[in-house]
């Protein structure tokens, strides 16, 4: 898989909300990833506090 592929691969995972699914993904490809690893972890972290604010709205 291209790069490209395998970030479209972890977006689709997040977006379907399979954000365990979408962390294994980034781990198992870390080394085809390359530099895109950081990029990829960056899209994790930000799926996480996406995910915070919504359950955080669902207190007020």
């Amino acid at each position: 898989m291209t790069n490209d592929q395998l970030i479209k691969k972890i977006k689709e995972l997040l977006n379907e909300g399979n954000v365990e699914k979408a962390k294994l993904f980034v781990e198992e490809h870390k080394d085809e990833l390359g530099e895109y690893y950081d990029k990829a972890k960056v899209l994790l972290n930000s799926e996480k506090v996406e995910g915070l604010k919504k359950q955080f709205k669902k207190f007020f």
